[in-house]
């Protein structure tokens, strides 16, 4: 059985300014949820921005990202943004979404996330630090 830190549900009713004129949702908001639901996956988890802040570590910049669209979002609905961190790597971890209305999956996507820190070399550059067991065991993961 999954985690419930490991997983988390974020609901969104589409506005009219989610969408194209056409009243279907316009493919960059998908990201911009999948963004809202990962940082409240870590604050549930007790490793969000600010906790992670105060260890010295800068946020969790994206790596990679994608999504498969399988049925249109429209102006008016009310779907769930299901979301859960799915595996760990040395420098990085991944987050399955799905984006459902009712029990029909909508979307599929992912985001592979890095914990930022500065660079030994250059403050003011970002190098991917190696993810602590602390915070794979915030996600309840050994």
């Amino acid at each position: 059985m999954t985690s419930p830190l490991r997983s988390g549900v974020l609901p969104v009713h589409v506005e009219f300014g989610h969408c194209d004129p056409a009243g279907i949702v316009w493919y960059p908001n998908f990201y911009e949820w999948f963004d809202a639901a990962t940082h409240r996956l870590a604050e549930r988890a007790g490793v969000g921005l600010h906790a992670l802040r105060a260890q010295g570590f800068l946020g969790l910049p994206l790596m990679q990202t994608g999504a498969s669209y399988h049925r249109p979002v429209r102006f008016g609905d009310d779907v769930e943004v299901r979301s859960q961190v799915v595996s760990f790597e040395r420098r990085s971890f991944r987050v399955e979404h799905r984006v459902l209305k009712g029990d029909a999956v909508h979307l599929e996507g992912f985001e592979v996330r890095f914990l930022g820190a500065p660079h030994p070399d250059d403050p003011a550059r970002l190098r991917a630090a190696e993810i602590p067991a602390t915070f794979r065991a915030a996600f309840g993961v050994d």
